[in-house]
């Protein structure tokens, strides 16, 4: 599974990360992270590339279970499970919205489109030029839209 120009995958990257740290990084029960942490794990991880740190990172926080769990006042933790912050309420409200609007995603991707009724063949509009060729004896002319008849001899 790893690309010779990606490297190891989130899910490889993820499961270093929880081997090494069970405390912080709990899939079934993820707690919000200490804000900085990878900082944190960069001084004491050398195995992991930034861009592997941050697209391991970057999966584990934006987990749906994650975000559920980023409540206003919720206490965050560092590597070792210890508290280290709170959530804000800003930082709650976005990650509400954020799943609010992958809710709505998935509901409109998973509902059918309304089936929209065939529309009628396009009949072309008569024109009094067409109907006085199909009236016997009528000729019909139109100017400035005043109709004179001629008639009938």
């Amino acid at each position: 599974m790893t690309t010779p120009n990606r490297g190891k995958s989130p899910a490889q990257l993820f499961r270093h990360l929880s081997a090494k740290w069970p405390a912080a990084f709990n899939p079934k029960a993820p707690m919000p992270l200490r804000i900085g942490i990878h900082h944190e794990i960069r001084v004491l991880d050398g195995e992991l590339s930034d861009d592997e740190l941050r697209r391991a990172l970057r999966a584990y926080t934006s987990m749906p279970r994650y975000l559920a769990r980023l409540n206003a006042g919720a206490v965050r933790v560092d590597l070792d499970g210890e508290p280290a912050g709170e959530v804000s309420d800003a930082e709650a409200a976005s990650a509400k919205a954020l799943l609010c609007a992958r809710k709505n995603k998935e509901e409109t991707k998973n509902t059918p489109e309304p089936r929209v009724p065939d529309a009628p063949p396009h009949k072309p509009k008569q024109t009094a030029v067409f109907n006085a060729k199909n009236t016997a004896g009528i000729v019909v002319e139109t100017k400035r839209r005043r109709s004179f008849r001629k008639p009938m001899a």
